[in-house]
C-alpha cells in the first residue's frame, strides 16, 4: 500500500449549547487532514462528508489512471 492509497483525518465533534434558552444545541466540529495539517471547522454534521469528499474523489480519480501515470 503506497501513501496515495489512503487519507487520514482527525475528526472532533462537540455539542455547543447556546446561551439563549430558546435555541437548541448545535453540533460543531473540525476535520484535520493528517498529512497536510489542513483543518476545517463545521457547524452541522452534514458538512462532515462534504469536507472529506474531495479527498476521496481525488483518490478515485487517481486509481482509475492507467499504470505508470
Amino acid at each position: 500500500m503506497s501513501g496515495n492509497d489512503f487519507h487520514s483525518f482527525i475528526v472532533r465533534i462537540w455539542l455547543e449549547e447556546s446561551a439563549a434558552e430558546s435555541t437548541h444545541p448545535t453540533w460543531r466540529g473540525s476535520v484535520t487532514h493528517v498529512i497536510s495539517g489542513r483543518r476545517i471547522y463545521f457547524d452541522d454534521l452534514a458538512s462532515l462528508l462534504k469536507l472529506i469528499r474531495p479527498y476521496l474523489e481525488a483518490m478515485l480519480a487517481e486509481s482509475q489512471l492507467p499504470e505508470g501515470e
